[in-house]
């Protein structure tokens, strides 16, 4: 017989002693455990001390009554006041409205195709604004232009600007630059280029 048909053969003889030492040893810690006597729960002893506090806050005194303002009276309108002195309607006029606003001006161009760069046949020197010198303002101020079919300059903006009062004297110069026209395989085409103007003391 093999061991472990033996093991099954004797298997429910092994699981009774099981069972009877499980009582036995349950029995016994019964038998000799010692008995739960609750006790009870006493509170720890606190002291506590009375101190008397002074007064820090003090409470301000009411606020004094003011009298009410007087209730505002429809005055009726006297033939004797003058025509300065009367207050100007404010009914609201929809027949007679302001004019509108202009609209404001078209945004420049900023691209053009071509194939041939445009180049400076005349270029002008911006005139150094007096009050620019005087306060020995220098910088650099970069004119974009529109130039047409012609080669002349159609339309001028800032594009960067190291001090705004040299920009006028920037755009009237670029006004007066002449190029020869960008051309689009072969043909004259309006073009969009930069213009920088350093404006210098010592120049």
């Amino acid at each position: 017989m093999t061991a472990y048909a033996e093991l099954k053969a004797k298997y429910p003889k092994y699981l009774e002693i099981g069972f009877l030492l499980a009582i036995v040893i349950h029995a016994v810690a019964f038998a000799f455990w010692p008995e739960y006597v609750p006790s009870v729960y006493k509170l720890r002893e606190e002291k506590f001390e009375v101190v008397d506090i002074p007064p820090e806050i003090e409470i301000p005194p009411p606020p004094e009554e003011i009298a009410r303002p007087e209730v505002a009276v429809e005055i009726e309108a006297s033939d004797e006041a003058s025509e300065e002195e009367t207050i100007a309607p404010t009914m609201f006029d929809a027949e007679n409205l302001p004019p509108a606003p202009p609209p404001p001006p078209p945004e420049p161009e900023m691209f053009f195709a071509f194939d041939t760069y445009p180049q400076v046949i005349h270029a002008a020197k911006p005139k150094y604004p007096e009050l620019a010198r005087k306060a020995e303002v220098e910088g650099t101020v970069v004119v974009m232009v529109t130039i047409d079919e012609t080669g002349k300059v159609i339309n001028a903006w800032i594009a960067q600007s190291d001090a705004p009062i040299l920009n006028d004297a920037a755009i009237e110069a670029a006004y007066k630059f002449k190029f020869t026209p960008a051309k689009q395989r072969d043909v004259p085409v309006k073009a969009t280029i930069s213009i920088p103007f350093r404006f210098s003391l010592t120049e």
